[in-house]
């Protein structure tokens, strides 16, 4: 797991596949006041860290709420189908052969 680094911070991680991390996705996330959902923009990058701001812990003394911090795991396919292969080769050759 990945610790929060500041008071009142609370650290969760969220997985989602390649494709998801390349277009942009919903996910539910489970906060203290139950589910929302957060917004993954597109072109996110594996380990990136999403702030939502007020759902960590309350500060000492009942003061403001700390943030909750996602950090996004980008899950890379372990076996492709023949159909995602051409399409992921295809993809390669429209870049350039960058990824």
């Amino acid at each position: 797991g990945f610790m929060a680094p500041e008071v009142g911070a609370v650290a969760d991680e969220a997985r989602i596949g390649l494709t998801d991390a390349v277009l942009g996705t919903k996910r539910q996330v489970q906060t203290l006041d139950g589910e929302v959902s957060v917004k993954v923009p597109p072109s996110t990058q594996p380990g990136s860290v999403l702030r939502l701001r007020g759902k960590g812990l309350p500060e000492f003394g009942g003061g403001r709420r700390g943030d909750l911090l996602l950090r996004i795991d980008v899950r890379i396919p372990e076996k492709l189908s023949a159909r995602q292969r051409k399409l992921f080769e295809e993809l390669r050759e429209v870049s350039g052969g960058k990824s």
